[in-house]
């Protein structure tokens, strides 16, 4: 079972998602990676707000589940021989390690998300 570890929210305009979670739910900056992601600061699960860029998925405003691995590649055979569909040929890397976006049969879009050792 690989565990829930980011809940991740892709949006068209950052600037105004982060007023949103702060003025409208009280949420905090956590910390900012570059200029199209910030964490927000939440309890047990991760709030991340991402900007959406041009050609990439998803292509409009989601949310998206992230399961965390131990072994990226093993997880993405499994999602394949499970019917599942890989949006990238290999992971990408992201601030915190290798990402990669998946559908599962019925098309809703994931992550899966290694994090590099520490």
């Amino acid at each position: 079972m690989l565990p829930v570890c980011v809940q991740t929210v892709f949006v068209p305009d950052l600037d105004e998602a982060v007023r949103f979670y702060s003025e409208g739910l009280g949420y905090e900056v956590k910390a900012t990676y570059g200029p199209c992601i910030v964490q927000l600061k939440t309890g047990a699960t991760t709030l991340i707000l991402e900007k959406i860029e041009a050609g990439s998925q998803p292509a409009s405003p989601a949310t998206i589940l992230c399961f965390q691995t131990e072994d990226i590649r093993a997880s993405m055979r499994r999602i394949v021989e499970a019917g599942g569909e890989l949006l990238h040929a290999e992971p990408r890397r992201c601030p915190v390690g290798v990402v990669v976006m998946f559908k599962d049969r019925a098309g809703v879009l994931y992550q899966l998300l290694q994090f590099d050792a520490a």
